[in-house]
């Protein structure tokens, strides 16, 4: 089976900002920036980050006992990619909408996680396993 690239488009209300968040804090690379949007390469997919600042505004749900971002995307990656990640996002003070967490202990789809909002509100949540293809595991 050949793997597919993912595109996927998000509002933002600043491109600038947005940029430097997703390149300098996540380490993924813009590809294109106009004055209207940026493409970014995330971890191998196509996103596209477009000039909105109506559409941009998010608001979370209750999921359990925390308030979630309901509509989210993200990334799996390995363990060293995330602590990295984790790392610049600290160093840069970022807030958390989730808290990083150890969850799944244990089992193939042990995972570190953390959900932290864009310069626009836009919610990127990000695994870190040692084993990614593991996530569909039903263990």
């Amino acid at each position: 089976m050949t793997k597919a690239t993912l595109h996927l488009s998000i509002p933002v209300s600043d491109i600038a900002a947005t940029v430097t968040f997703y390149q300098d804090l996540l380490g993924c690379r813009v590809t294109r920036v106009i004055a209207d949007r940026a493409d970014i390469d995330f971890y191998g997919h196509h996103l596209v980050a477009q000039l909105s600042p109506l559409e941009a505004s998010h608001k979370s749900v209750n999921i359990g006992k925390n308030p979630y971002p309901l509509r989210h995307f993200g990334v799996i990656v390995e363990s060293t990619v995330y602590q990295k990640m984790l790392t610049a996002l600290r160093a840069a003070n970022t807030p958390f909408a989730m808290e990083p967490d150890h969850i799944f202990i244990g089992t193939p789809r042990e995972q570190h996680v953390f959900l932290v909002l864009d310069p626009s509100g836009n919610a990127v949540e990000v695994k870190g396993m040692v084993k990614p293809e593991q996530v569909f595991s039903e263990a």
